[in-house]
């Protein structure tokens, strides 16, 4: 009778363990099979169609193939000459436009800003990869090479972007790095939230932030708000105490998509552009 009572005891507790293995799978799953619908929020714009933007602008469309095509903006400045230009990657949603007012402040300090859109994102086409956003970042340095030099380039990446500028200062040349609300690398984001999943394996992204910074030579300087619930700011305190040298601005109660409404991050940005 002992035996047949422990065996019925263990059933019952099997089972909701089993519904639970069960329900971990298949969330798992789900968030595997659709990953780029998480991360990417992009919004595609038709090739014909008028920008949104009301900043000086130009639009570059690069052609690479039958499926590939970037397009990116040149944000104008009224200085002449400009100061040097901003290298700006956005974070994963809507498209340039989306991001456009961010280069006021750029433009004001007398730099021109070139903004490309991610495969998929607004006029850009072809398939998403880590290995081809990298690669189009390249192309849009070499561009911006043409009529500058290397010191007069500032790589600026905001979320999703400061891998891919992280990326880019660890292979190029430039003035600085500039990073808003970066992460160490794309899964520890994900882990944050939710540790009980192997992200590092479940993501076809890894945007190692925390490695390449390892080989940036330039300065590197990071704004993060500390009510940022998108990406928690404890990134930006890893990344600094991993490398000497970085510049951090917590900014108090600042959270993913508002530091340019604090004047502290405005005047540091000020700071720093003129260095």
């Amino acid at each position: 009778m002992e035996a047949k009572k422990i065996i019925v005891s263990f059933i019952k507790w099997i089972k909701p363990i089993g519904w639970l293995l069960l329900l971990y799978l298949f969330l798992g799953w789900i968030f595997y099979a659709n990953q780029e619908t998480f991360i990417f929020r992009a919004r595609i714009i038709k090739t014909d169609k008028k920008l949104a933007i009301q900043a000086t602008h130009e639009e570059i469309t690069i052609p690479i193939n039958q499926a590939d095509t970037i397009h990116l903006v040149r944000f104008k400045t009224k200085n002449t000459p400009a100061r040097g230009v901003v290298l700006y990657f956005h974070g994963n949603r809507e498209n340039v436009e989306w991001y456009a007012t961010q280069t006021d402040l750029f433009t004001r300090e007398g730099y021109e800003v070139l903004m490309m859109d991610y495969p998929g994102y607004g006029k850009s086409r072809g398939e998403k990869s880590e290995y081809k956003i990298y690669q189009w970042a390249t192309w849009v340095y070499q561009l911006a090479r043409k009529k500058y030099e290397s010191k007069e380039i500032i790589l600026y990446g905001k979320s999703l972007g400061t891998g891919v500028a992280s990326y880019l200062a660890s292979k190029k040349d430039c003035k600085q790095l500039i990073l808003e609300t970066p992460y160490t690398n794309f899964p520890a984001v994900f882990a944050y939230y939710v540790p009980i999943y192997p992200f590092k394996t479940l993501l076809h992204y890894q945007f190692p932030t925390q490695q390449y910074l390892e080989q940036v030579e330039v300065p590197i300087r990071i704004l993060h708000g500390t009510s940022d619930f998108v990406i928690a700011h404890q990134h930006s305190i890893t990344l600094t105490k991993q490398k000497k040298g970085i510049t951090l601005l917590l900014i108090k109660g600042g959270t993913h998509n508002n530091l340019y409404h604090f004047n502290i991050a405005r005047r540091a940005l000020k700071t720093w552009l003129s260095d």
